[in-house]
């Protein structure tokens, strides 16, 4: 099997593998660690292993036991494109199509669908926001709709592999924590955990889920992998190391300096000169700086992460162009220590924590290309009158590994490892600030905004710090006109207009001008006070009110009109029902469409007995509450040979108006109408939850107008004792008329000792687990949408 997998190997790559990545490949078991040295091809190793195991070897118990899905999670939100870029030609080197097993979550929705094929292999590529955030089932810049269908997709059949861990701050503890829990709770199918760094150490992953002692030995290289070849030209490249003459706060001197490295250094080629700092606006300053001093000559080239994603495409392309002849400057931000594969001759870089240092270093005479007198050199700037955003005594202990040497090649990098193991070590402690617990995955479970229509901020346990993003776009509408989400300028932003920005600096900003944001309970566009901004959000502004610069990215001192990227399209804002909209189709004609789509996913994940009839039967039974005279009225103009349908489930768009009672949900009533039949709970819990909308609470919401009897329980358009005329449900089923009751949203059992709604689901999500119960709504929504596109 070793040879068939180099022989595949160097077919999608172009080169042989390493020893240790078909190690990776090829193992029975996958290890939960891997620690090797920048630029010793992490990325291929984990993808090229996982295809291999999914797809390539043809060995079934291979692939039984290697997840469906690949979640690879990068520590910036920024330059997952480089990633996307050579995953996609290996996909096509393999004979597969990227469109159908590659994705991006970069910020907004992904353009190709991944939740729409849940049984197919797919390969996530992403952000530690974007996919964290999703796997904590508060998606960043996702419909909250959405939420549930990808907690369960991103927690069973997974392989989740975080890559340059020491960046991820809180947010490893968190990978950690889910990990154990999925443990803790069990899956549906394989999951299993990867983290990587070329600093790793196994005392970072324990926590208090998650035992590290039992995840074995860290994968690295061994002597075959360094004997020979590419890899021993990387592992031994010289890194020659020196202190920087400018102060670390004298941003001209500092530009200075770069730029007569810079003409030092210039041969007979041209060379690239990185430099790295810890800031975005210090980037930007010394970027200015530049400017002035360089005029002509080299190609300066600013890289940090507050860009929309077609301005930071720009640089990257630029990046992967030959060096023009007057060689290139690259000035960047903490972006560039993960996912950029580029090399320089010459790196400046600000003082940072050890772990930072050591992905910098990899970024200069990366695969050892500069030899001899010609060996790469690395400037560090010491920063420590202003050590933010780090800690100061972090950078201390950097500063004094640096002051004892003067080479950081990998090599020379694990001498001094060995000559100072316990300064080493406490270099490169990470000790999170907040870790996730058992009671707050499962308070997430529940997606129920409050009555404010705010949910619980989960960035606490993405990155930790005061400055955490929210994301921006631009759009350009008449002061005159009303701010709606019919209009294209009010409809759900693209992930191309998305650009993230500091939560601080925005809410300075939202001080100053209008910003909006979309209000989920009132389903509209709402202007928002800085105190309301959180991490996390996605907020529009005025186009003619600035704060962004093509340039230099985020901006909040430029007050010149932003021009609008691309033309909005798709439906209104986050969460219109669209599942509704389409040819006209009675509820039995839906529902066998549905049952049918249902049956094929229960065979092709071999669900058992249980669980496979909950799945039918909410397929047969979710849309029994279209029946409500609410629904039925908000249906105009039905064709004559419809007039005296009353069990109208699809209908065309301009046959549609805005139901009499706001928030009406008729999921609420069918899962209403299946509990007085005395149908199981999961199946009840599968139709209540099929828009995302009712899931663990029932209650009433803003701006509901209550029942003339104030007596009377109501609760999402709902009324207690609204009558359900009897409707066929398809394949011979008739659904009695029935009186809809709401007792079960009160707290505590009933009269007669029925269970409340939310003890029916708590002793659901015990029963199953929260990863689970996830997955089978995540099942049965893609039934329901697979069916609707079918009608």
């Amino acid at each position: 099997m070793r040879n068939d997998f180099e022989a595949w190997f160097k077919k999608i790559t172009g080169y042989l593998p390493f020893p240790y990545q078909t190690e990776l490949a090829t193992a029975p078991v996958l290890p939960a660690m891997i620690r090797v040295p920048t630029g010793a091809g992490k990325t291929a190793a984990i993808i090229g292993a996982w295809l291999w195991r999914q797809m390539g070897s043809g060995d079934a118990s291979l692939r039984a036991q290697t997840p469906r899905r690949l979640v690879y999670c990068l520590p910036m939100r920024v330059l997952v494109e480089q990633t996307i870029q050579v995953a996609t030609q290996w996909l096509r080197n393999a004979g597969l199509d990227p469109d159908e097993t590659l994705f991006q979550l970069m910020g907004g929705e992904v353009s190709q669908d991944y939740v729409l094929r849940p049984e197919a292999p797919a390969l996530l590529i992403g952000t530690q926001d974007m996919l964290l955030s999703r796997a904590l089932n508060r998606g960043y810049a996702a419909s909250r709709y959405r939420w549930p269908i990808e907690f369960g997709l991103l927690h069973n059949d997974c392989l989740w592999v975080l890559d340059e861990v020491q960046l991820m701050d809180t947010g490893l503890a968190t990978s950690c924590q889910l990990d154990g829990f999925r443990q803790r709770f069990k899956t549906q199918g394989p999951a299993h955990s990867i983290w990587m760094s070329a600093t790793l150490d196994e005392a970072w992953l324990h926590t208090v889920d998650l035992d590290a002692t039992r995840l074995g030995s860290p994968l690295e290289l061994t002597p075959s992998d360094t004997a020979e070849g590419s890899l021993q030209q990387r592992y031994y490249a010289k890194k020659r190391l020196q202190k920087a003459q400018s102060a670390g706060n004298d941003e001209k001197a500092l530009a200075k300096e770069i730029f007569e490295a810079h003409q030092l250094h210039t041969g007979s080629a041209p060379i690239r000169i990185l430099v790295v700092v810890n800031t975005v606006d210090r980037a930007v300053n010394v970027y200015k700086a530049l400017q002035k001093l360089a005029k002509t000559g080299p190609e300066l080239l600013l890289l940090h992460s507050r860009y929309r994603p077609e301005d930071r495409l720009r640089t990257v392309r630029a990046l992967e162009n030959p060096l023009p002849l007057g060689g290139q400057i690259v000035l960047s931000t903490q972006v560039i220590e993960a996912g950029v594969d580029l090399s320089s001759k010459v790196l400046f870089t600000d003082l940072a924590p050890w772990a930072s240092l050591v992905q910098r270093f990899g970024r200069c005479n990366r695969a050892g290309e500069y030899n001899g007198a010609e060996e790469g050199s690395i400037i560090w700037i010491d920063a420590l009158k202003n050590p933010l955003p780090y800690e100061k005594d972090e950078l201390e202990t950097a500063k004094l590994l640096l002051e004892r040497t003067s080479d950081v090649g990998p090599a020379s990098l694990a001498q001094l490892q060995a000559q100072y193991p316990k300064e080493y070590k406490q270099a490169m402690w990470l000790e999170p600030t907040h870790v996730l617990r058992r009671k707050d995955l499962l308070d997430l479970f529940d997606t129920t905004p409050d009555l404010a229509g705010q949910d619980l901020d989960i960035s606490r346990f993405i990155r930790s710090g005061e400055d955490f993003d929210v994301q921006v776009f631009w759009r350009d509408w008449p002061e005159s006109q009303e701010l709606t989400s019919e209009a294209d300028y009010g409809k759900a932003p693209q992930r191309e207009e998305l650009c993230p920005v500091p939560v601080g600096p925005f809410r300075k900003f939202a001080g100053e001008r209008s910003v909006y944001r979309w209000d989920a309970l009132k389903e509209e566009w709402a202007e928002v006070k800085p105190y309301s901004i959180y991490p996390g959000q996605t907020f529009l502004v005025r186009c003619g009110d600035g704060g962004y610069d093509a340039e230099v990215g985020w901006n909040p001192k430029s007050g010149a009109v932003v021009p609008v990227t691309v033309v909005p399209i798709g439906n209104p804002a986050y969460g219109g029902d669209m599942e509704s909209s389409c040819p006209w189709l009675t509820i039995q004609a839906h529902t066998d469409r549905v049952v049918q789509a249902a049956e094929a996913i229960a065979a092709h994940f071999g669900l058992d007995e249980k669980c496979t009839q909950a799945l039918l039967v909410a397929a047969r039974w979710h849309d029994r509450g279209k029946a409500h005279p609410v629904f039925q009225s908000a249906i105009q103009n039905k064709p004559e040979y419809l007039q005296a349908s009353l069990d109208i489930a699809k209908a065309p768009n301009a046959h549609w108006r805005h139901y009499e009672r706001k928030h009406f949900r008729h999921e609420l009533a069918s899962a209403l109408a299946m509990l007085h039949e005395g149908l199981p709970d999961l199946a009840v819990y599968l139709a209540a939850a099929h828009h995302g909308k009712v899931r663990l609470s029932i209650r009433s919401l803003p701006g509901e107008i209550p029942p003339e009897d104030e007596q009377k329980l109501y609760a999402r358009g709902i009324h207690d004792g609204d009558r359900l005329p009897q409707t066929p449900l398809g394949d011979g089923t008739i659904a009695p008329e029935v009186l809809l009751s709401l007792v079960c949203m009160q707290l505590g059992r009933s009269a007669t000792g029925e269970p409340s709604w939310v003890e029916r689901m708590l002793r659901l999500r015990e029963e199953w687990g929260p990863f689970r119960l996830a997955f089978f709504e995540s099942l049965f929504r893609m039934a329901d949408w697979r069916a609707s596109k079918e009608d």
